[in-house]
Parts: structure tokens; C-alpha cells; sequence
């Protein structure tokens, strides 16, 4: 039931911007991007679509852009997310955008020390996205740097199953990730789309449920 409001939720909000994004382009796609596990609103969530197979580490580390080099990237700042330790729908929002930019940095850097600390016990999705990312980490898989950009953001307060329904999409930039065998693979630019369920715990905004999709652009 939830992860069909979010679906419903993030589809709602992003309408309006989506036709404008779209226009006279291919029609979008709902499948993830190469080792993004994703919560599909037909289902219960599906199995990590990880490879298991191994990478060519010296071969990542020769080419510029390289998933190695994505180790290097800093962190999101907090700064710039303002007010997402703020009670309020816009709080909500900017809470949303930094899990989101978590998520897509642990991918790029192995590291989910903070990542796994912004999502609540019964986010499924987020948990099996924490297990993929520290399972590319382990095998030295990780993304290359991939750039991020806004495109739309919108809250639903009229909601039984969470304190405020976000949805949210960013435009994710052309970059590498493990190929499903072995090597790696070119991800062209995507908008990836995000639909949260955010409840205000312990002074800040938790991920209580996430649905995730991707469009091309």
C-alpha cells in the first residue's frame, strides 16, 4: 500500500514537469539504472540486479573519470540543504534531496556511513540499496562520477501512511558502472525519480519508504 501511494504520489507531483521535460522525446522508461535497486509499485521489491562478476581494476584506475577516482568526490554538504532539520513540508523536501544525493554519492564512493543513517527500519528499498552499494565496494565496482541537477520537487501532506509524501527527480549525468559480467558500461543521462514517505523523528526527517524509478532524458 505504500510503496503504491509513493508511486502514485511521485507520478502526481512531477506531471506537469515531466510532459515539459519530454516533449516530442522517446516515451520514458521505468526500469533502474545498473545496480540501483528500485521498488517497483506492482510489486514487493525485487532481487539487487548486481552483477557477480568482477571488475578490471587497472583498467578503471587508467581512464579519467574512472570509478576509482570517484572515491575522491567530497561528500554532500549539508549546507546545501537548508532547513532539512526544520519541521516543515520544505524541511521534508530538502531531506528527501539529501538521501537522494547520498544514495547516488555511495554508489560513486563505497562509503554509507551517513547514508544508512537517514532511512527508517521498515524502508526495504533503502536497505537493499545499502547491501548493493557496499557489495560494489567490497569488489572494488563502484560508479564513476556521475553529476546531478535538479529538475522538479513537490510535497503531499494529504496522505494516511506517512507525515508528508515528497516526490523528487534529478537529472543524473552520463557515467560508468559495473557491467552486469564483468568491465564496465557507459549509463547515458537518466532523470531518476524519487518518491519519499518522510516522518519527523528525534528532531530530524526520516526515510520511512521510498519508491524509485528512472526516465530517459
Amino acid at each position: 500500500m505504500s510503496r503504491r501511494l509513493l508511486a502514485a504520489v511521485a507520478a502526481a507531483a512531477l506531471t506537469c514537469g515531466i510532459s515539459a521535460c519530454t516533449e516530442g522525446q522517446e516515451s520514458a522508461r521505468t526500469d533502474p539504472p545498473a545496480d540501483v535497486v528500485a521498488d517497483a509499485p506492482s510489486d514487493g521489491g525485487g532481487e539487487s540486479p548486481v552483477s557477480d562478476g568482477g571488475g578490471d581494476a587497472e583498467g578503471a584506475d587508467a581512464a579519467d573519470g574512472s570509478t576509482s577516482a570517484a572515491a575522491d568526490l567530497p561528500a554532500p554538504d549539508p549546507a546545501d540543504f537548508p532547513g532539512m532539520d526544520e519541521n516543515t513540508p520544505e524541511g521534508a523536501e530538502q531531506a528527501l534531496r539529501y538521501f537522494a544525493a547520498h544514495m547516488i554519492w555511495a554508489y560513486q564512493s563505497g562509503d554509507t556511513s551517513i547514508y544508512e543513517g537517514l532511512y527508517g527500519p521498515d524502508c526495504n528499498v533503502c536497505e537493499e540499496n545499502l547491501v548493493s552499494i557496499q557489495d560494489l565496494a567490497r569488489d572494488g565496482r563502484l560508479w564513476s562520477h556521475a553529476e546531478v541537477s535538479d529538475v522538479d520537487l513537490s510535497t503531499d501532506e494529504g496522505n494516511e501512511d506517512y507525515e508528508v509524501a515528497v516526490a523528487y527527480r534529478a537529472k543524473v549525468g552520463e557515467h560508468l558502472e559495473p557491467a552486469r559480467s564483468e568491465g564496465e558500461e557507459e549509463v547515458p543521462e537518466a532523470y531518476c525519480v524519487f518518491g519519499g514517505g518522510m516522518n519527523w523523528q528525534e528532531g530530524r526527517w526520516i526515510v520511512d519508504g521510498v519508491y524509485l524509478s528512472t526516465e530517459e532524458v
